[in-house]
Formats: structure tokens, sequence, C-alpha cells
């Protein structure tokens, strides 16, 4: 899952504000639904509504859960989508809460909370397990697929370095510094390199090494969204470019031996405000994209055959969109 661009940067802001006044973060909480779809044809099977504050979720192997921005973590059946659970992890926090990675070499979830805290939950129980923080402002945690890699790693907007944390000691590991701040970023453990959106030029960081290596992508387009396919060495993508597209990236560099494109499979879509996940298999990926006028649009689009290939409207502003390893999409948008 990505955070993406606009909300993270806002959240940002707010964490900055917040962290450097004796301001109180101010008390709203807006109301929320959770819309149920079976893939990828997005039959909606089911709506959970009027939920307080709540600002993403994550789909796990036996259930799904909802944070919110009263500090609070809201645990639902996937089979009933009855609540099973609420427990508290946190202070409320208006830019808190808005991203959330299931580790599952570690049984835990891992959510960034108020003023850049970093919270790890044992799953399924939610048990406190750590709370830590490695920058002011974090906007994005990728946990790789490899499970293998001992790390995971941290986006830090004003600081612009990526952070590569230990798994299970949660202690800092690596930094790689970037020319400006990144917005969303995800991994691609096949070739040990992170793709990395920015508000600048994409950028690529190379893990595999001793030390975490950067490199400007100067070729390509800014990267609104981005998600790494499972199973494969390709990643979907939300490109800024004359239009809005979403395309699949093959390679990082053209040479002479290498002729192929860099990407391909490029289809417009409308809106902004990006949210995106993938299928288990590497089948489709699933955008959600804010149309205006307090619209929502939800589209499944096939990785192989570059098409999109079903699309609903919703009513509501985008948080978040999440899957659940069996494969229920879980789409998060303001009532």
């Amino acid at each position: 899952m990505v955070i993406k661009f606009k909300i993270a940067f806002a959240a940002a802001a707010l964490l900055i504000l917040s962290g450097c006044t004796d301001l109180t973060e101010f008390d709203y909480s807006m109301r929320a639904g959770v819309n149920i779809f079976y893939t990828p044809d997005l039959e909606n099977v089911h709506t959970i509504e009027n939920i307080s504050g709540a600002r993403s979720i994550c789909g796990l192997p036996d259930c799904f859960v909802v944070a919110t921005t009263d500090g609070t973590l809201i645990r639902y059946d996937l089979v009933s989508y009855e609540q099973t659970g609420l427990f508290s992890i946190g202070s409320p926090s208006s830019a808190g809460y808005f991203e959330i990675e299931y580790s599952p070499t570690e049984s835990s979830i891992y959510i960034i909370g108020a003023l850049g805290q970093i919270i790890e939950l044992h799953v399924p129980d939610m048990d406190f397990m750590d709370d830590f923080s490695v920058c002011e402002t974090p906007v994005d945690i990728e946990i790789s697929t490899d499970i293998e890699n001992p790390n995971f790693y941290i986006a830090g907007a004003t600081s612009r370095r990526i952070f590569e944390v230990r798994k299970g000691t949660n202690n800092l590991s690596r930094v790689c510094n970037l020319y400006v701040s990144p917005t969303c970023m995800a991994i691609e453990h096949a070739q040990d390199t992170i793709l990395v959106g920015t508000l600048g030029a994409t950028a690529l960081v190379s893990i595999g090494g001793t030390t975490m290596k950067r490199r400007t992508m100067n070729t390509f387009p800014g990267i609104l969204a981005i998600e790494a396919i499972p199973n494969d060495t390709t990643f979907c993508a939300v490109f800024d470019c004359f239009y809005t597209e979403i395309v699949t990236i093959l390679n990082y560099f053209s040479s002479p031996f290498n002729p192929d494109p860099l990407w391909t499979g490029e289809v417009i879509i409308d809106g902004d405000t990006h949210y995106m996940c993938a299928e288990s298999d590497g089948s489709y990926v699933y955008v959600l994209s804010y149309l205006g006028d307090n619209v929502s649009r939800l589209l499944s689009y096939n990785c192989t055959g570059y098409i999109i290939e079903n699309q609903i409207d919703l009513p509501g502003y985008p948080l978040d969109i999440s899957i659940s390893p069996g494969g229920t999409l879980l789409v998060l948008t303001t009532e």
C-alpha cells in the first residue's frame, strides 16, 4: 500500500506545526465508511457505515482493521463484517494514523501514529509491541515481500531520507539521503531496489549493497502512487504526465543492449489523490482516486492485458484502500 502525495504531505505539514509549537491538534472527527468488494469485477458485497474518525485500513489474514484519528484501532471479521475489537493505540491526532503496513514474518502491523511515532501491534490480538521514531514526518512505510529481508523502510518528508529499520528490534540500520522530499515508494525485492516518488524527480534507491545508493530517474515522469506487482519484477504506477496515467513499469534504464520500453500499458485515468493496492497473484491492481464534488472512483487494472476492466464511482472523499490475503478489496471513503 502507498501514501499518496497530497494527503501524506498535508499530514506532514500538520505534524511539523504541532511538533514545533505548543498548539494542540484540532479536534475533528469525520465520518467514514468501508465498502467491501469482490475482485476483480468490483461487486459491492457489504458496506460498514458511520465510523468516527476513520483514517486508514489494512486487510489481514482473518480480519481487517481501521485506524482512526481518535487514536483507536477497530477490528472487523472478514466473513461476518462484525466489529470484533476496539483498541486504544495512542492519543487523538488529526495528522496521524494514515498508514498501516502488515509484516507477515513478524505477525505484526506498523502504523504511523501521532506526531510521527511508529506503532507496532501484534496480530491478531492487537497487543502493543513497540513505539519508536526515526524521523519527524514519516509519510510512507514499505515492507518487502522477501521473507529473507530483515528490514523495512520508512520515508521521511522533512528529512528527505529513506530510513532502513531492522525488524524485531526496530533499530535504525541505514539511511539514504534524497534531493527532495519523498511522497510514496515501493520495493522490488528481486533487484533490491526501491522506486520513490518525490516532490521532484523520481528516485531509485539500491538496498542490496553495504550502503544504500540513490539515483535520480530523469527519464521518469512524476509518480503519484506506486505498487510493486507480487511475484514479478514490475511495478504499476500512476504517472503525472501531460495526463494522469496508470502504467506498468518494466525497466529502470534503456540501453542499446536493452531496447525494451521502460514502461507500457499507459491508460489515462481521471481524478487525483490516488491510492493503489495489488492482488497477491499480481493479476490486477486497484486504484482509488478523487474526481471532485465529493465523488471517488475505484477501478481495476489488468496488469497483463494493460486495460481497465471495471470501474465504479463512490460517494465521498478517498481515504485508503487495501486488499486482504483472501482477495477481498476494502475501500475507505468519507461519508
